[in-house]
Order: C-alpha cells, then sequence, then structure tokens
C-alpha cells in the first residue's frame, strides 16, 4: 500500500488545510493487524537511507482516500511501523465547505461582523472611564428673576380659576407690591376701612385695635416661588386684582395655563471609547451605566433603549398650582429631537412654598377670660367681706379683679400665626448632567476566537476561524468521522 508523506507540512488540529504540491516521499506500507481506516498502522517495508522517520509528520493514503496526521514511529522486528490518525478535517473539506451551517462567531470579513451582538467572550475589567454630558438648564438660578405664583380667593368672574382660586404669576417687585399693599393704608382705603384722610370709618374703634383684628392675608390660598421668569408662563398681564370682595391696584399675570412645558438643550450621547474597533454592544448595559442628576435628585437610564437614537431630550412639565415637576427623558435619532421616545421619568417638587404671616385673634379666649374676670372679682370680693368686713370686700375685689383683667387681656391680644412653611431653594440652582460610566473589556484574540455573526452561512464563503451553533453534518463518511466532524464544528475550527 502506497502512503504519499510530507515532512515540511504543518497545521492545526481543528484546520481544514491541505497540502499543496507534490508528497516529499512516497513510500510502501504493510497494513498491522489489526488496525483501522481511521487509525491505521502500517509497517515500512523499506525506508530511505537518507531518510529520517521522525520528519514525516503528515501522510496521504490514496486506497482510503483519506489525509493522516503520524502520531508515532516506532520500530519492531527490523522494521519501522508508523501509527496513525486520519485528519477528518482535511480529509473531507470539500464537503465541510459545501455546508450551510448556523455560524455564531467568524474570523471572516469585517463586514460579516455584527456589532450589535453582546460579545460575552471577553469580560469587562474593573477599569473604567467616566464621561459626563452637561444639559442646558432652563430655569432661572436667582431668585430675583423667578416667579411668586399667588392663589388669590375672590369673587370675580374668571374662567381660569381653579375652584375658588385664582392664580396669578408675580415678579418680586409685583410680590412686594402685593405686601405693601395688603398690609398698608392703601388697602384699608380700598375695603372702605379708612376714608380719604386716612381716618377709620368704624365708630367706637381705632386703627390700632382694628389692625389687630384684621388678617390681610386671608383671601391668600398660597404662595409658591418658581424658578421661572414671568416672561415665559401662559396668562394675561392686569394691572386690578380682585382680593376677596374689593379691587386693588395690582399688577401680575392672571394665569391661562396651570402646566408649563420647559426643555433642555439636545445632546447627544458619546459612545463607549472600544465600541468603534469592538463593535456598539458595548454602548449597552453592563458595560455601560448611566444616570441622570439633577434638581429631580438621581435617575437611572436603561441603556436598552438607545437603540431608537442617541439624542437625549430632557423634558420638565411643571404644576404652577402644586409645585410639582414632571421630568421626562427622551431618545430621538436627530440633533432636533423630534420622533423622540419616552424611556424614563420622575416627579419632584420644583416650586418652593413660601411662608405667609397672619394675624390671628383667640375669641374663644377673650369670652372665656372675661367670664374668669368676672368670677375672680365676686370671689375677691366675699374673701375680702371675710376677713375685714365691707372694706376687706372692697379691697378683696379690686386686687381680684386686676388679677382677672389682666388674664384676659393678656388672651385676647392677638397671635402671630403663620401659614404654610419656607421651601428649599437648592434645586433650582441645579443643571441637568448625566453621568456616562464605560467599563473596558479585555483584549481580543480575533484570531483565535473571531467575532460573533449568528448567521446562516455557507463555510467556503468564510475565512479563518468559524463555530458553529450544531454539528449536525451530512457527509458520506464514516460515523466516527461524522462526529469527529460535528464537535470541530461546535467547538470551533479554522477555515483554511
Amino acid at each position: 500500500m502506497e502512503i504519499d508523506f510530507y515532512t515540511t507540512f504543518a497545521k492545526r488540529i481543528n484546520s481544514t488545510k491541505q497540502p499543496t504540491g507534490s508528497a516529499t516521499r512516497t513510500l510502501t506500507g504493510v497494513l498491522r493487524e489489526p488496525c483501522s481506516i481511521m487509525n491505521p498502522s502500517l509497517k515500512i517495508e523499506r525506508l530511505p537511507a537518507d531518510s529520517c522517520p521522525e520528519s514525516y509528520i503528515y501522510a496521504f493514503i490514496p486506497a482510503f482516500q483519506r489525509y493522516y496526521f503520524v502520531k508515532d514511529w516506532s520500530w519492531e522486528d527490523g522494521l519501522w511501523q508508523v501509527n496513525m490518525e486520519v485528519d477528518v478535517l482535511g480529509s473531507w473539506k470539500t464537503y465541510i465547505g459545501n455546508l450551510n451551517e448556523y455560524v455564531l462567531r467568524t474570523d471572516s470579513e469585517t463586514s460579516d461582523f455584527d456589532g450589535a451582538i453582546c460579545d460575552r467572550m471577553y469580560p469587562a475589567t474593573t477599569d473604567f472611564s467616566i464621561t459626563q454630558l452637561a444639559f442646558t438648564n432652563p430655569f432661572e438660578t436667582n431668585i430675583h428673576n423667578g416667579s411668586y405664583i399667588v392663589g388669590i380667593i375672590s369673587g370675580s368672574n374668571v374662567n381660569t380659576s381653579v375652584g375658588a382660586i385664582t392664580y396669578y404669576a408675580m415678579t418680586e417687585a409685583q410680590f412686594a407690591s402685593l405686601k405693601y399693599t395688603l398690609f398698608g393704608d392703601d388697602g384699608l382705603k380700598a375695603m372702605g376701612i379708612l376714608d380719604n384722610l386716612g381716618n377709620l370709618n368704624i365708630d367706637d374703634m381705632s386703627l390700632e385695635v382694628f389692625k389687630t383684628m384684621y388678617n390681610p392675608y386671608q383671601y391668600i390660598a398660597s404662595c409658591i416661588w418658581f424658578p421661572v421668569s414671568t416672561s415665559n408662563i401662559t396668562g394675561d398681564t392686569v394691572s386690578t386684582i380682585q382680593i376677596g370682595w374689593w379691587n386693588y391696584n395690582l399688577s401680575g399675570k392672571q394665569l391661562s395655563q396651570n402646566v408649563g412645558s420647559f426643555f433642555d438643550s439636545v445632546e447627544q450621547l458619546p459612545v463607549h471609547p472600544q465600541s468603534a474597533t469592538r463593535g456598539k454592544y458595548l454602548n449597552y448595559a453592563p458595560y455601560r451605566k448611566m444616570t441622570m442628576y439633577g434638581k429631580f435628585g438621581s435617575l437611572p437610564i436603561d441603556t436598552s433603549f438607545l437603540e431608537i437614537g442617541n439624542y437625549i431630550v430632557n423634558n420638565y412639565l411643571v404644576d404652577y398650582v402644586s409645585g410639582e415637576c414632571l421630568f421626562q427623558v427622551f431618545v430621538s435619532d436627530n440633533a432636533a429631537g423630534t420622533g423622540r421616545k419616552l424611556v424614563a421619568k420622575t416627579q419632584f417638587l420644583i416650586g418652593v412654598p413660601i411662608q405667609l404671616a397672619q394675624i390671628g385673634r383667640d375669641y374663644l379666649g377673650t369670652a372665656v377670660s372675661a367670664i374668669d374676670t368676672a368670677k375672680s372679682a365676686i370671689g375677691g370680693a366675699v374673701a375680702g367681706f371675710a376677713v375685714g368686713g365691707v372694706t376687706g370686700a372692697k379691697v378683696g375685689a379690686v386686687i381680684s379683679s386686676a388679677h382677672g383683667i389682666y388674664d384676659t387681656v393678656n388672651t385676647s391680644m392677638p397671635q402671630l400665626e403663620t401659614s404654610g412653611a419656607n421651601g428649599s431653594f437648592i434645586c433650582s440652582e441645579l443643571s441637568t448632567t448625566m453621568t456616562i460610566i464605560n467599563f473596558r473589556v479585555v483584549e481580543e484574540n480575533i484570531d483565535h476566537k473571531g467575532r460573533p455573526l449568528c448567521q446562516h452561512r455557507v463555510i467556503n464563503t468564510l475565512t479563518g476561524f468559524i463555530q458553529c451553533a450544531e454539528g449536525d453534518v451530512n457527509i458520506p463518511c464514516l460515523m466516527e468521522e461524522k462526529n469527529r466532524i460535528g464537535d470541530f464544528l461546535i467547538a470551533g475550527f479554522f477555515w483554511e
């Protein structure tokens, strides 16, 4: 039996490479019993004197039409014995090349790589880079430039009122004018309490006593400061505002829309520093984490939505009645931010509640104290009479009455009460930023591991390393050979 030997041919075990050109030497051998086609063992009848058996490392047996790896040479009974193992990839290369397989990974041309497929072959490291994306703040950062939204109870017929309350947007100067008017004589004149000369139109009461009973803020339902200029609030500018039953010469903007919409700048997301060469899958979790920070606190962003686009659009819906703000994050595929899709949202308090002081009077306490005063006077007189007769009764009544009058006056003095509580101005000064953490992946080995493909391909249209999803092959070969070929396709082989 003739055997074609090759001395300089080298190949990997998992390669379809075949020798080119003529064999180094053809020798004659005899099959050694027992042996098989898969693992033949032959005795060489005569080895040339200038030949060294260990240099013969690869062979082809024409009778079997198969290529073989030389496993070992041994000397027995004066003859050299060669032990071989079939090279299934080299022997059945043509059939393997015609297979249409679902290829998981390949080291083929770049056009065959799918960078969107997550390549878990190479793990991420603890090494990472941080990128911050800053957005333009659409709100005012100076308290003097914001707006006071004042809810006023009145009987005016305004179709934009919420229930019995009408809301007005005021600048700092307009709000100061409101405070001055309500506490000043002009407000009392508007109510008819004072005449044009400043005299009180109420008998049997001084102006000072009236002011202890008058609550200038009793018709102010709410006051919230917003980091929004009045020019950006929708409404009609008025010069007269009705508070309760009375009209005041006050200016402001009567709200016609209770919700305002504000947008940050449209910003494009930077890509992962390795995505250009390794694949765009690195722009997604777990190789990337994105978190929004701003007035709302922190808001994680799911990176899977970035397949829609890589432009971020932030929107703030501000409720001027409650002070709440709905923050929404959109993703768009263009710099104009059109056709955007909602990917995240959260709600927070953007308005700052403003504390209002008011004057109150404990009328119930006054009445009770007055009764106590009378009782104290009577009790003092009785006690004084028991001790000192008529004179003692007079003295006791005076002393007890004095204490009772003091208690009455103390109880009836006006008490300063407060409505609401001041909020925090901190969040109004915060701009929105996005922090992006990019985790780096280890160095890749394309020559030996390829890259993801996950498509059906004819094997001979690819190059280099190939790994298939299945090893079910339709080749006219021995069962053992089919099994070996199938194992190579699943584990990965080299098409050469």
